[in-house]
């Protein structure tokens, strides 16, 4: 699973993690490993989206 630090306008950060993170319409999708929706995020509230290695830096 690969971690995803997202930033958002607002200041506030977090973590998520999933198979892989993608954009669809208006959200970025956090997908887990069995194919299913883990997190919808709206992309109009994001700054941005960095993957993160293993050790938890970009």
């Amino acid at each position: 699973m690969a971690k995803y630090l997202i930033k958002y306008l607002d200041g506030d950060s977090e973590e998520a993690e999933g198979k892989y993170l993608e954009p669809s319409g208006t959200d970025y999708v956090v997908w887990k490993g069995d194919g299913s929706a883990l997190a919808y995020i709206p992309r109009a509230n994001v700054r941005s989206v960095v993957r993160l290695n293993d050790e938890g830096r970009p």
